[in-house]
């Protein structure tokens, strides 16, 4: 089996765990320039294609791997198996695998990228607040439970997303949640502002879920600019355009 060089560990925090590896990598480390400086790997968000290409080649060198399966990401709560046939237009919002020859990705600027480990097969998940209340958590749980996988084996990592003094919402937002969970235990009300708290949400799915072994992350991409592109940074400071960071996970070659 392949190991992971230290100095790639270091930039990125490339993790192993049984026979996979992933990581949530940060926006540092490309090719890109000014909003995008400098790991964009998202193609629609103004960058120069050249430069999104190339930063995605230098992501997966770090997993010794050249194809990458990212789906189109819509918000939905849509999961899809990536075999030897459907590997590419994927529309949906998780995918899952047992191939060893590609990697799995996804694009994050404040949503929530999560890893899922089986023992055959692994996947990842884009979860936004809309996918997120609309089940792309459970239906992910559920499709590989529906392979074959057993809920004690399944390990779960939560990348770095937008935390909960972050997620400040207006009363609509509430309104939405409350049609879908007890809203009150997910909403702080500090001197009439309210916030979400995305992260015990995310949390509370997965162990209702019987998910036992979870790690989430506790960095804040809203908060950590330079680490991290964020939409909600750009928004409230008047940046025009935001990147995105990639995350990726795959088996390692033996």
């Amino acid at each position: 089996m392949n190991f992971i060089p230290t100095y790639l560990k270091k930039m990125h925090k490339i993790k192993q765990f049984n026979k996979y590896y992933f990581c949530f990598f940060t926006r540092n480390g490309g090719c890109s320039n000014n909003e995008f400086s400098t790991l964009n790997c998202a193609y629609n968000s103004g960058d120069l294609d050249k430069n999104v290409e190339e930063n995605r080649k230098i992501a997966s060198n770090h997993f010794m791997q050249n194809k990458i399966i990212i789906p189109n990401q819509n918000h939905s709560n849509k999961v899809l198996e990536v075999n030897y046939k459907n590997n590419l237009s994927l529309n949906a919002d998780a995918i899952i695998t047992e191939r060893d020859d590609i990697l799995l990705g996804i694009l994050t600027a404040d949503c929530a990228p999560i890893i899922i480990l089986g023992e055959n097969k692994f996947g990842i998940i884009h979860a936004g607040w809309k996918g997120l209340l609309n089940g792309i958590i459970e239906n992910t749980i559920n499709k590989l439970i529906s392979c074959g996988e057993k809920i004690e084996k399944l390990n779960v990592f939560v990348g770095p997303h937008l935390k909960e003094y972050s997620f400040e919402v207006k009363k609509d937002f509430i309104e939405i949640l409350k049609k879908k969970v007890d809203h009150e235990r997910f909403i702080n009300n500090v001197n009439e502002r309210f916030y979400f708290n995305f992260s015990k949400l995310i949390e509370e799915k997965l162990k209702k879920h019987n998910i036992i072994n979870l790690n989430i992350s506790s960095e804040n991409t809203f908060t950590n600019p330079k680490k991290f592109f964020s939409h909600r940074f750009s928004c409230v400071n008047k940046i025009k355009k935001c990147g995105r960071q990639i995350s990726l996970v795959g088996i390692m070659i033996k």
